[in-house]
């Protein structure tokens, strides 16, 4: 098994860009750092560096202090120009930044992978995440030609409705498509919840706490499932809200909350999250009562994330099969087979060093 991928978020960000320029989205010079930082999502610091990677490769020069970087003419070209003709459009909910690090990854590579086959791709923000049925509005927000492939990212029933509905291509990549026909494209989280647990319960963990916050119902009910089958093979009787207790919302004081009713009741001896985010907060509220990891609580966090690369000690984590996803999606976009099977595909579990044998 080959060694994963690892790409820093100016590097990601870099690749975002030259897949524009190739694309022939700008001549003469690129936007400002401000402008490129709030379309991709990430800091201006880490657009500047994503620059100087370009310039490296040639593909950019300096314009001079406080001016605008030149597009270097091999970039792009009639040739290049008459090639990328063909368009699909990627629709979020939220701006890349804020997306998990592996889903930032697979969109990119995505991008990469259609750029070399002669695409452009656009990427579309808007809030269809907590859509409870299609809105018409949607109609304005994607593009109008009904040939353009769409990618929904974490989609759901809704916006699958609305597409079904119009007529239009899409595929998801993760999320819930419920009774549509809608392809998907991703890693099962029950996959990911069932091994975890697995590796808990076998260390004697019993009192383990998964903070569901702001996804949907079909989701979650398959997390809980997961969650539930290790407990009782273990003779544990699952207890849904200590176990999996849910909330509508995502925020700090949210999780915060959770955290400080599942220790009242019976202090956990493991705690899973789903991201970076909620294991943040986790972390903190460990801190505050001077637990450590994993003497006192062992932790796993499902979607990889490139901070966590900063969490002492190393965080049990799932890495997950980025090329295969992007693949699958480019493959799809350009009319090929889609040949992978999300029912089939998982995640590679890194025990990292924040799970051991439940104390006593």
């Amino acid at each position: 098994m080959g060694q994963i991928e690892r790409k820093t978020a100016a590097e990601i960000a870099a690749d975002a860009i030259q897949a524009e320029l190739q694309a022939g989205r700008w001549t003469g010079t690129l936007p400002g750092t401000r402008i490129l930082s709030l379309e991709l999502g990430v800091s201006a610091p880490t657009i500047s560096v994503a620059l100087g990677i370009l310039e490296k490769q040639g593909l950019l020069a300096r314009g001079g202090e406080r001016k605008a970087y030149r597009i270097r003419t091999s970039t792009s070209g009639p040739r290049e120009t008459k090639k990328t003709n063909r368009m699909a459009a990627i629709l979020t909910h939220a701006n890349l930044g804020s997306l998990p690090h592996t889903t930032r990854r697979v969109i990119e590579e995505t991008r990469t992978r259609l750029h070399r086959s002669g695409w452009r791709t656009e990427i579309r923000t808007f809030d269809f995440l907590h859509a409870k049925r299609p809105h018409r509005s949607w109609d304005k927000l994607v593009p109008t030609d009904q040939e353009v492939p769409l990618i929904a990212v974490f989609g759901r029933p809704a916006i699958a409705e609305w597409a079904e509905a119009r007529g239009r291509r899409m595929i998801f990549l993760g999320g819930v498509t419920g009774n549509s026909s809608i392809p998907t494209v991703g890693v099962k989280s029950s996959f990911m919840v069932d091994e975890a647990m697995r590796r808990l319960t076998q260390l004697g963990h019993r009192r383990i706490v998964m903070p569901l916050c702001d996804r949907a119902p079909v989701f979650t009910d398959s997390l809980k499932d997961a969650m539930r089958g290790r407990l009782e093979d273990a003779g544990v009787a699952f207890v849904p809200n200590y176990h999996a207790p849910e909330s509508e919302y995502l925020q700090p004081e949210v999780t915060w909350s959770m955290m400080e009713s599942a220790f009242r009741l019976h202090p956990p001896t493991a705690i899973i999250t789903l991201d970076w985010k909620e294991m943040v907060t986790v972390g903190c509220f460990l801190a505050s009562r001077d637990l450590k990891v994993p003497r006192d609580v062992s932790l796993v966090v499902l979607n990889e994330q490139l901070e966590a690369e900063w969490f002492v000690p190393k965080l049990a984590c799932f890495r997950f099969p980025t090329s295969r996803l992007a693949k699958a999606l480019s493959n799809w976009v350009t009319g090929k087979e889609l040949t992978i099977d999300s029912t089939k595909l998982r995640a590679d579990f890194d025990e990292g060093e924040s799970i051991a044998r439940a104390a006593g």
